[in-house]
């Protein structure tokens, strides 16, 4: 399941899997300075981009600038690190949503971030000086959870870019970069920028496919040996049926089955998302950050070597590095906050379809100067040398955000030809908009849907609770062999793209809701009472929200539910809640696990999905 578009490709996280963000070539890189200093463009800054200058040259900045990580504090842009306090004591067990709950309902605080650093303590920053105050006065010595908290002013965090040019300068590099320089340095100043990239986005690339399987296979026994030991710490009554579990099944608490390989191990990623930034040589680059923000890095190499990319996704990156190289408009420079040029996102297919997204940042250029480079760019992929990559889809969007996907965006605008690209699916055809989520490896998602439409265990009586559905593929797939299929999705582009693709392939017994699902399902369950149904959950990478499974638990008459997690590890907390004993919070049967089975969607790379059957007996009566 798919949330928002995200910024910046950090290569350091390139590789991890996850049906939510992208799988392993996004990341929500939020270029911030330690606890994220909002630094936005004013209003009245001037940004100088002469048509005449075209040497792709960095801008220089003074000495004092390059090696103050505290500089940003002075330039006129806004920083809410400025206005920080340090809340101490916090209760043993929280979470954020219930401490942003408690500052802004109960005691009405205007919280701007939270961050917590390890136990017991976070640090909250407020847009002026007026609300840190007011936070300082509620916050000292108010109890919560039986705690006294104490609140106090913050520093400001350090710039990590500029600290890290600053420890370098000194000569005095960081333990971080000791161990690297001790592991790997050798090897990788032998590398091209393009192997680095390589090996980072896709570090078992030369690992024989067998063997990575196998590694998959372990990883997921871990998970649910792991899984064993909580509900023996947490489940008393569970006792007898886990003993016998584990002795059946090798100490773990259900049945894993060998894992199920992806049709295509190269070429396989459906959609990515590209940097504009700075290459080695500080020429202007598209394609994955060496680094992240936070570890000091800002360098861009391009996706040449990665064999997880389709070819027809690297032509695309490549037409428009060679566009950048031309444009009187720079790159966007995440440390000053300048520049316009920002993000590339590519969508391709099996068929010819090619969508191309370019994310523009306007600072403070007019509309005049904006729609030329609009123009520019449009005429260069319908017209000109950007013609022979075959964009049959091309948009265009603002992006005044520090990162992409914080809420600063302004609509897509559609440039040249088709609005949408078009996948087929398991004998279906499956419309895909620009920001919708669709799994990004098409053969190795007809692998898994297979296997869940299987384990679902379907009659034609059965209404299928599709949660998270994203474009409405899982549920669609399974339409012609139930009774109805209810899609969940908080995506309203998404929603709409399912609604369309339940009438490409003359779908008549499916409905789609827009909404989060914690909000959405409690509604739907009321009218699902006295019928068979599965649910099937799908959701990001954290798994469901706490209020969905108390909602399904309710419901006695959802005796399977088939999970898909694209991160087991972070989705323990559910795995829990629908197998915990009866109590005030979680109020129906609890379900067992019955199998699972991995599905690999990420060849030469270190994830996976993990499919879960959970069962429980005959319903006990409405709750």
């Amino acid at each position: 399941m798919e949330s928002a578009n995200i910024d910046h490709m950090d290569v350091n996280s390139a590789n991890h899997g996850s049906c939510n963000l992208e799988h392993q070539c996004t990341t929500n890189s939020t270029d911030e300075p330690g606890n994220v200093p909002e630094i936005t463009q004013p209003s009245d800054a001037k940004v100088d981009n002469p048509p005449e200058k075209h040497d792709n040259e960095a801008v220089d900045t003074s000495t004092s600038e390059q090696l103050d990580p505290y500089f940003y504090l002075k330039r006129s842009e806004f920083t809410s690190e400025i206005f920080k306090i340090e809340v101490r004591n916090l209760p043993k067990f929280f979470g954020f949503g219930q401490f942003k709950k408690r500052l802004t309902n109960t005691l009405n605080l205007k919280p701007k971030k939270m961050k917590s650093p390890y136990a017991g303590m976070a640090f909250v920053t407020f847009s002026c000086e007026e609300d840190r105050a007011a936070a300082l006065e509620a916050l000292d010595g108010h109890m919560w959870k039986g705690k006294a908290l104490t609140a106090k002013k913050a520093n400001p965090a350090a710039d990590p870019l500029v600290k890290s040019r600053q420890t370098l300068e000194d000569g005095e590099p960081s333990s971080k970069k000791i161990r690297l320089d001790n592991v790997e340095d050798s090897q990788d100043s032998e590398m091209t920028i393009p192997e680095r990239i390589r090996k980072a986005v896709t570090p078992l690339w030369d690992v024989p496919y067998e063997d990575q399987l196998k590694n998959k296979q372990s990883d997921m026994i871990d998970v649910l040996k792991k899984l064993a030991k909580q509900l023996e710490r947490n489940c008393d009554d569970l006792d007898s049926w886990l003993r016998n579990q584990r002795k059946q099944f090798d100490g773990l608490c259900c049945e894993l089955q060998p894992i199920q390989p992806s049709p295509a191990t190269e070429h396989y990623r459906n959609k990515c998302e590209f940097t504009a930034g700075r290459g080695e040589t500080q020429s202007r680059s598209v394609g994955f950050r060496l680094g992240s923000y936070k570890d000091g890095s800002c360098t861009v190499g391009p996706p040449s070597e990665c064999s997880n990319l389709p070819q027809s996704m690297k032509d695309v990156v490549k037409s428009f590095d060679d566009f950048l190289q031309k444009s009187s408009c720079d790159i966007y420079n995440a440390e000053t906050q300048t520049g316009n040029w920002r993000q590339l996102t590519v969508r391709t297919c099996r068929g010819k379809d090619v969508m191309a997204l370019v994310g523009f940042h306007p600072q403070d250029l007019s509309e005049g100067t904006i729609n030329k480079e609009k123009q520019s760019l449009n005429e260069y992929y319908s017209t000109g040398p950007g013609k022979d990559v075959g964009v049959t889809s091309l948009y265009f969007q603002l992006q005044k955000g520090r990162a992409v996907g914080g809420g600063d965006e302004y609509p897509l605008e559609h440039l040249h030809g088709e609005k949408y690209i078009h996948e087929d699916l398991l004998g279906m055809r499956f419309r895909i908009s620009p920001d919708a989520f669709f799994q990004i490896n098409t053969a190795a998602a007809e692998v898994l849907y297979r296997t869940v439409s299987v384990w679902s265990g379907v009659t034609t009586d059965t209404t299928v609770l599709d949660v998270c559905c994203g474009t409405g593929t899982i549920g669609l797939t399974m339409a012609k062999h139930v009774h109805k299929v209810i899609g969940v999705e908080m995506v309203e582009q998404a929603i709409e793209d399912a609604k369309v693709n339940a009438q490409i392939n003359g779908l008549t017994n499916v409905e789609f809701h827009c909404g989060k699902a914690e909000d959405v399902v409690p509604d739907l369950m009321s009218r699902l009472y006295g019928k068979d149904v599965v649910a099937v959950v799908d959701p990001p990478r954290a798994g469901l929200h706490p209020r969905v499974i108390q909602t399904l638990r309710k419901c006695a008459n959802v005796r399977r539910l088939v999970y898909v997690s694209c991160n087991p590890q972070m989705a323990t907390n559910n795995f829990m809640d629908l197998m915990r004993p009866r109590s005030k919070r979680l109020k129906g049967d609890p379900f067992k696990p019955v199998k699972a089975v991995p599905v690999d969607l990420f060849p030469s790379t270190k994830h996976c999905e993990l499919v879960i059957l959970f069962e429980r007996e005959a319903p006990s009566g409405k709750e």
